[in-house]
C-alpha cells in the first residue's frame, strides 16, 4: 500500500460500554497485541508496533467518540509503502478488541478502571510527532499547522509544470525539462553562481531533472513538513527549511566545480536533520523516538550510502542540508514546542547566516582557471590525435615521436598546474582519473612507435590492453 504516508483506518462499535469501560477495553487489547503503549487518555491511546519483518514500529492511535471508535494505523519516517502492514495491524488490533470486550464483565472492567485511572494522560512533557494527515488532497491545501509546507510542494511543482511546457520550452518533455533551460532558469552552477549570481543558491532548490526527482523529493518536503510545521510554526519552519536549502547548494558547491546542480533533496536531508537532532533530545515521546530513530536512520544510511556507488546524486547537498539541518535542531531545541519568538529564534538564524556567508567566502573559487586547464588538455589531445591522419608509417612514425608525446607531456604539465588549483572534491577526484588517462594515451603512443621503429608487432598485447582502459576511463569521465 502507497500512502502520504502510509496508513490504513477503520472503525469499530463497542455496543452497551461506558466511556470508562471503552477506556480500559482498549488499553487492555493494546496490551494483548504486545505493541509499547505511549500514551492512554480518554480522547486518545498511542502505541507503537515493535521492529520485526511484519512491523516496522508503525503509529497506532485510537480516537474514542460519541458513536464510534476510530482505529489508525500510519507509517513513520520516511515509508512510502507499507506492503499491507498498517491493514494487518488494525486487523489485529480489531480482534484484541473484540477478545478483551467478551472476556470482562462491566465490574470487572470497573476495578481495573480504579486501579489505572491514576496512569491515564501524558504527563511526561513530552510531543508526538508522527503526523494524522489523511487523503491525497490534504497534502496540497493550507491549514493550521501544515500551511508552509504544501505552498512550498505546489511552488516545486508549478515550477516543473513551467518548465516542462513545450509552448514555453520546445526541448523538453512531460518526463524532463530540456538541461539547458534547467541551467538557465537557475541551476547551481559554480562559474555563474560565485561570479554574479548567488541567487541560483536558492532558486536552484526550486529545479527538478525529471518527474521522479520531484515526486520523490516532494515526499520528503511533505514528510518533514507535517513532522516539522505544526512544531516550530509556519515562520521558523520556513527559516528553517531555506536555511538548510542555503546550505545544501553552498555545500554543493565546494563538493562540485563543473557539475550544475539542482533539486530539494538537500533542503530534504536538512528537515530529516532536523528531526534527528530532536530524537537525540527527550522533546519527543520515547517509543516515538526510537521508532522514528530506527525509520529516518535506515533513510538517510541508505541515501548516504550512494556517495561509494552512485554518480548521479548531488552528495554535496545532501551532506550539507544534513549538517545544517542538526545544527539547526540544536541550535532551536531549547525553544521547542514554545511559539516562535525572536527571543528563541533570532540568535539561531544570526548565527546560520553568520556560518553561510563565511562559508560563501571561503568557497575554492579557481573553476574558471580549471575550465581553461580543461580545454587546453581537449586541444592538447585533439592535436596529439594528428597522427592518424598520417598517410605513410615513415610520417606516422615522425608524429608519433616529435607530437603526439609532446601533446601528452604537456598535458602531464597542465595537470600539474591543475593539482595546485583550489577545487573542490569531485573536480580532484577526477583529476586523478584524468591523469591517468593522460599517462595511458601517452603509453598507447610509446607502444605504436615502438612497433614502427622496431618493425615488429611486439607490443600488441600492451596496446590493446592500455585501449580497453582508456575505453573505462572515458565512460567514466563521461566522455
Amino acid at each position: 500500500m502507497i500512502g502520504f504516508p502510509p496508513r490504513y483506518s477503520t472503525s469499530c462499535v463497542l455496543e452497551n460500554r461506558s466511556p470508562a469501560e471503552q477506556l480500559v477495553i482498549l488499553w487492555l487489547a493494546l496490551e494483548k497485541t504486545g505493541w509499547n503503549i505511549s500514551t492512554v487518555h480518554p480522547d486518545g491511546l498511542f502505541a507503537f508496533t515493535r521492529f520485526s519483518l511484519r512491523s516496522w514500529n508503525e503509529q497506532v492511535s485510537i480516537t474514542p467518540g460519541p458513536e464510534n471508535i476510530r482505529l489508525n494505523s500510519v507509517s513513520t519516517g520516511a515509508q512510502i509503502f507499507d506492503f499491507g502492514r498498517n491493514r494487518q495491524n488494525i486487523r489485529r488490533l480489531q480482534q484484541a478488541i473484540a477478545e478483551v470486550n467478551a472476556g470482562y464483565s462491566p465490574e470487572q472492567l470497573a476495578v481495573i478502571y480504579a486501579e489505572r485511572q491514576h496512569l491515564t494522560g501524558n504527563k511526561t512533557g513530552t510531543v508526538h510527532l508522527t503526523p494524522e494527515r489523511q487523503g491525497f488532497l490534504s497534502i496540497f491545501k493550507p491549514a493550521r499547522g501544515y500551511f508552509i509546507t504544501p505552498i512550498l510542494i505546489l511552488l516545486n511543482i508549478l515550477t516543473y509544470l513551467v518548465l516542462t511546457n513545450k509552448w514555453l520550452f520546445a526541448g523538453g518533455t512531460w518526463w524532463a525539462p530540456d538541461v539547458n533551460v534547467l541551467e538557465q532558469a537557475g541551476a547551481n552552477f559554480k562559474p555563474l553562481t560565485l561570479f554574479g549570481q548567488p541567487w541560483r543558491l536558492l532558486t536552484a532548490g526550486f529545479l527538478h531533472a525529471d518527474v521522479l526527482h520531484l515526486f520523490f523529493n516532494m515526499y520528503g518536503i511533505m514528510i518533514g513538513g507535517t513532522y516539522m510545521e505544526p512544531l516550530l510554526g509556519k515562520w521558523r519552519f520556513l527559516a528553517v527549511y531555506l536555511l538548510c536549502l542555503l546550505g545544501a547548494s553552498m555545500a554543493s558547491l565546494w563538493w562540485y566545480d563543473i557539475t550544475p546542480t539542482l533539486g530539494a533533496s538537500g533542503a530534504v536531508f536538512g528537515l530529516f536533520g532536523f528531526i534527528l537532532a530532536l530524537l537525540l533530545h527527550r522533546l519527543v515521546e520515547p517509543h516515538e523516538r526510537r521508532a522514528l530513530l530506527i525509520s529516518i536512520g535506515i533513510y538517510l544510511a541508505f541515501s548516504l550510502s550512494s556517495i561509494f556507488f552512485q554518480t548521479n546524486f548531488d552528495h554535496g547537498a545532501h551532506i550539507g542540508g544534513l549538517l545544517m539541518g542538526l545544527l539547526l535542531g540544536q541550535l532551536l531545541f531549547k525553544g521547542l514546542p514554545a511559539p516562535a519568538t525572536a527571543k528563541n529564534t533570532l540568535p539561531a538564524t544570526t548565527l546560520a547566516v553568520a556560518l553561510l556567508a563565511a562559508a560563501y567566502f571561503m568557497l575554492p573559487r579557481d573553476v574558471n582557471v580549471y575550465i581553461k586547464k580543461l580545454q587546453q588538455l581537449d586541444e592538447n589531445f585533439i592535436l596529439s590525435y594528428g597522427v592518424y591522419n598520417s598517410r605513410t608509417e615513415a610520417e606516422k612514425e615522425k608524429w608519433l615521436k616529435n607530437y603526439s608525446m609532446y601533446y601528452m607531456d604537456e598535458n602531464l604539465r597542465i595537470m600539474d598546474e591543475i593539482d595546485r588549483l583550489s577545487l573542490g572534491i569531485d573536480s580532484r577526484k577526477r583529476n586523478t582519473l584524468l591523469r591517468r588517462l593522460v599517462l595511458t594515451q601517452k603509453k598507447v603512443f610509446d607502444y605504436n612507435y615502438r612497433t614502427l621503429a622496431e618493425g615488429k608487432n611486439s607490443y600488441d598485447q600492451q596496446i590493446l590492453e592500455a585501449l580497453r582502459e582508456l575505453a573505462e576511463m572515458q565512460k567514466e569521465l563521461g566522455q
